[in-house]
């Protein structure tokens, strides 16, 4: 009875634990969808301006996915007077996402800004690691151009965790995808 009752316990433990790999595809209106470890869950409290957000709170791992029209975009760019300093293009976009975070950081360190395509879309991929509230983080980034949005996936944990995530936080950001929208959509 006893090998009986470890061996279903062990059975158990091994179907818990599970490999940790596998994923789920989330969908967003018919906008975008994205690839995300299954091990996150649906949040609402990470960005008021995130159409995605999803967290292990326990696990230091978390994503959001921020999209925004270009039309948008534009008319901010010009309401602000900075025409001089972005464009309303991948670059521009890019470059004011990406002074804006840095600005939010203490001790900020920017890898190299890899320029890619990403499922038929212009991307710009790096990381970012450095203080915000005391607190040692690390963020990979993702900001993408689609037909009339633009796209930003953020993926971030501890530093002290970077290493234990970066390979799922890059599959994250490889695997945004633009959705087909139907005829009478904007």
């Amino acid at each position: 009875m006893r090998k009986t009752v470890i061996f279903i316990l062990t059975i158990l433990l091994f179907q818990s634990c599970g490999s940790g790999e596998e994923e789920q595809l989330v969908t967003v209106g018919n906008k975008y969808s994205l690839s995300i470890p299954s091990f996150l869950t649906k949040v609402s409290n990470l960005n008021d301006d995130a159409s995605l957000q999803y967290q292990h709170a326990w696990k230091e791992f978390y994503v959001i996915a921020i999209d925004e029209s270009k039309a948008e975009m534009q008319k901010a760019i010009i309401e602000n007077d900075l025409e001089d300093l972005y464009k309303n293009n991948i670059e521009g976009y890019s470059k004011l996402i990406l002074d804006g975070f840095k600005e939010s950081l203490s001790n900020p360190y920017q890898s190299e800004i890899i320029d890619t395509t990403i499922n038929k879309m212009p991307a710009k991929l790096t990381t970012l690691s450095g203080t915000v509230e005391g607190i040692d983080a690390f963020y990979s980034i993702g900001i993408y151009e689609g037909k009339t949005s633009y796209y930003q996936v953020l993926a971030w944990t501890l530093k002290s965790k970077q290493y234990s995530y970066k390979t799922k936080m890059n599959k994250i950001l490889y695997s945004l995808a633009e959705l087909k929208k139907t005829e009478n959509a904007q």
